[in-house]
C-alpha cells in the first residue's frame, strides 16, 4: 500500500459516491482506470470489507435504541453459538465480542419499546445466554467515526 492507496482510503471513507474522476483529481492521479484497479485491489487485499450507505433509522421510525450487555454460559464454543444467534435477530445491528466478564454488546434499533421487548425475547431464550442487561441510548454524540482514525 502506498500513499496513493491511503489518500484514496480516506476519499472512500468520507464519501464514498465520488466518481473515479473525482478521486483521481483529489488524490494526484489523473487516469480513472487506474483509481479503479486500485480500488478493486485494495478490495481484493481485504482494505476495503464494503462500501455501503449509513443509515439514520431514526427518520425510517427506528427511534428507540439499545446497548445490551450479555454474559454466556461457558462451554464449548459458546461465543461462535451465541454470535450466530445473535446476528439472526431482527433488530440487532451490531455484535461485539467482549473481553472481561461481559461476553457480549449488542446494539439494536426498534420503533419502541414494546418492539424492543420482542427483540429482548428473542435474546433471552438463547439457552446458551446465563444473562443480560439493556441500556437506552438517549442521545448520540458519536457514533462509529473512522474519518478520526488515522491512516
Amino acid at each position: 500500500m502506498d500513499e496513493f492507496d491511503k489518500r484514496i482510503l480516506k476519499i472512500l471513507r468520507e464519501d464514498a459516491t465520488l466518481s473515479l474522476k473525482e478521486i483521481g483529481k483529489r488524490v494526484g492521479l489523473y487516469s480513472p482506470s487506474a483509481i479503479s484497479k486500485r480500488i478493486e485491489t485494495l478490495k481484493m487485499n481485504g482494505y476495503i470489507k464494503k462500501i455501503t450507505a449509513t443509515i439514520d433509522y431514526s427518520k425510517m421510525g427506528f427511534s428507540f435504541v439499545t446497548i445490551t450487555l450479555i454474559r454466556g454460559k461457558y462451554g464449548g464454543n459458546y461465543k461462535d453459538v451465541i454470535a450466530e444467534k445473535l446476528k439472526k435477530i431482527p433488530g440487532i445491528v451490531s455484535v461485539y465480542f467482549l473481553l472481561g466478564d461481559i461476553d457480549f454488546m449488542v446494539q439494536t434499533v426498534s420503533k419502541g419499546k414494546d418492539e424492543y421487548s420482542k427483540i429482548l425475547e428473542r435474546i433471552s431464550s438463547i439457552n446458551e445466554i446465563e444473562r443480560s442487561d439493556t441500556r437506552t441510548i438517549l442521545q448520540t454524540y458519536k457514533e462509529m467515526d473512522y474519518g478520526t482514525v488515522e491512516i
